[in-house]
């Protein structure tokens, strides 16, 4: 009976040892939820599975949808972090403090929109004024460009994109009375940039708009210049084959914009850890992976990633 009682007394810290050491059920690990920007999505993909590589004990989950629905989700309590590719409207943040929620503003990573057009389009570049012209349909076809007789096809984002809003405010901007212009009614709205790039490499007459990281390894698109006015030089956010970092970051590219994290001032202590990595070296060498510009210009400082 001694014997047994000794084998029966082992095998119980054998087991007792075993569940120690066990991996953490998926339902006991820390969660992270971001929501928003379909632009980010891809890059917050990234962002999240490379953390969870080294922190297993944390579950990221990460769903588009647009800027605007990652922002109301927030400010619904809903959502850890907005992910988002504008600002916050001034009406977003009256409802944010209607509901006394805190948040803070992150700038995470930068991001040129690019412009483009068919690979067989002549059109290499425009003015700020032609774009405008084009997207709010007054002009209607590339004839009227210097390009072949082709009645331009408008591609746009939903209007819960903050591609969408950006374009719209930088872009279309407002007319002689300050009302703000609006789309050609004739836009084509797709959901998500990759839609749009899709749309554009079957269509000669389509142009379009989007975030660079989704154009600038395809071959099946054409990212044009862009001019400040007629008598500038065009400037190009694509250079042999690479995002031009400096002419985003300076703000020399005219539709150069921010990428931000959104966050209630009472957020997890988890999510400060993953706002640490995105910011370190390493998180921002993954945004020049992706294709979008890092914040640091020496991303790659102990930031190697395989």
């Amino acid at each position: 009976m001694r014997v047994l009682t000794k084998e029966i007394i082992a095998l119980v810290l054998v087991l007792l040892s075993v569940s120690g050491c066990r991996v953490k059920h998926p339902d006991e690990r820390k969660v992270i939820s971001i929501k928003g920007s379909d632009t980010m999505v891809n890059l917050v993909q990234m962002w999240a599975e490379e953390y969870m590589k080294l922190n297993p004990d944390v579950s990221i989950q990460v769903t588009g949808g647009g800027s605007g629905i990652g922002i109301a989700a927030l400010i619904n309590n809903t959502t850890d972090i907005a992910a988002s590719s504008r600002e916050l409207k001034e009406k977003e943040k009256a409802l944010a403090n209607e509901n006394n929620i805190t948040y803070s503003e992150i700038n995470v990573a930068l991001d040129g929109l690019a412009v483009i057009v068919h690979p067989t389009n002549k059109i290499s570049n425009l003015t700020m004024d032609e774009l405008r012209d084009i997207f709010t349909g007054k002009i209607k076809n590339f004839s009227e460009l210097g390009g072949g007789n082709l009645p331009i096809v408008l591609y746009g984002r939903e209007n819960s994109s903050g591609t969408y809003e950006f374009f719209k405010e930088k872009v279309l901007g407002r007319n002689q009375s300050g009302g703000q212009n609006e789309f050609a009614p004739s836009t084509q709205v797709l959901q998500g940039t990759a839609s749009l790039a899709e749309a554009v490499s079957k269509d000669k007459k389509a142009i379009a708009y989007g975030g660079i990281g989704y154009f600038v390894l395809r071959n099946d698109v054409k990212i044009i210049g862009l001019k400040n006015d007629r008598f500038s030089l065009p400037i190009f956010p694509v250079k042999d084959g690479r995002v031009n970092y400096e002419l985003i970051r300076d703000k020399s590219y005219p539709i150069s914009r921010s990428l931000y994290f959104y966050l209630t001032d009472n957020s997890k202590t988890e999510t400060a850890a993953f706002m640490e990595f995105i910011k370190s070296p390493k998180g921002q060498k993954l945004v020049e992976k992706m294709e979008y510009i890092p914040l640091i210009t020496d991303a790659t400082e102990n930031g190697s990633v395989d």
